[in-house]
């Protein structure tokens, strides 16, 4: 009954559209809008949600929102071509799963994107504090060998290769070219990339220089407390993968429990 009385509408909707072409024109009009608004809506949530991951991985929101709708599409169709061969070979589905599966895999399809993005983010902020304390040890054991600040800086940045060292030779290009503090632009680009480690140290280093303080020693100081942090990091980041094993193995060894006590069981219960 409902199926007919969809069909009918579907018929009359045509009928209507063939023989007035101007509502046709109308609802496209509406519909272009529609999905040009809800675009730039989608696509500006994301950038001010993920702004930073967006900047530290050089990928474009629109490009983002572009991957996600993808996603969407290909995980609703794969979801209907399952289904739909799933009923073709005479497996009985319920009305329930029929319903949610397109919809839990479309889901899927559309935020697994941001979830690479977020972890391709991450592991970036990794590397670049690790690059990060390296770079400050090679400055201070270039200003321990009587080499200037700002000459120290730039031999140590240009001493390194990969994405970190060319993001921090960027800075110190740019606070030279801007006659600017080059801690005032490694700030900055903590800021950026949402590093507030950088932001700190960047910080304290510049008000350490200007005081007149000993920048040799802040800058140990600091390079030292950034491996601490990062080797407290790296072992937490163990003791979950840890601990996340051990579910696993817990699964496993009743599994083995169950694959040996099964005939002992079958016979005692054969012998009853």
């Amino acid at each position: 009954m409902i199926r007919s009385v969809l069909f009918g509408v579907f018929i009359a909707v045509g009928v209507a559209l063939c023989v007035v072409p101007s509502i046709a024109i109308q609802i496209k009009s509406v519909f272009t809008t529609g999905v040009h608004k809800s675009l730039n809506t989608l696509r500006l949530r994301t950038s001010s949600r993920l702004s930073s991951d967006l900047v530290i991985c050089d990928i474009d929101a629109s490009s983002l929102v572009g991957s996600k709708l993808t996603g969407a599409v290909v995980g609703f169709s794969i979801s209907g071509i399952c289904l739909v061969l799933a009923q073709s070979t005479g497996i009985a589905i319920s009305t329930a799963i029929t319903l949610l599966t397109p919809i839990f895999v479309t889901t899927f399809g559309f935020l697994f994107p941001e979830h690479k993005i977020r972890q391709q983010s991450n592991a970036r902020r990794r590397s670049f504090l690790h690059s990060f304390s390296s770079f400050l040890d090679l400055t201070n054991i270039l200003l321990a060998g009587g080499a200037g600040t700002e000459t120290a800086l730039i031999a140590a940045a240009e001493s390194g290769d990969g994405w970190s060292f060319e993001q921090i030779r960027r800075a110190l290009t740019v606070a030279k070219s801007a006659r600017t503090s080059p801690w005032i632009e490694l700030s900055r680009l903590g800021e950026i990339y949402s590093l507030p480690q950088i932001k700190e140290i960047a910080g304290s280093i510049q008000l350490s220089g200007e005081h007149g303080a000993r920048i040799r020693t802040s800058l140990a100081a600091r390079a030292e407390s950034l491996r601490y942090r990062q080797m407290s990091d790296v072992e937490s980041s163990a003791n979950a993968a840890t601990e996340r094993m051990g579910l696993p193995m817990v699964l496993l060894f009743i599994s083995f429990i169950v694959l040996i006590g099964y005939p002992a069981v079958t016979l005692v219960i054969g012998g009853l």
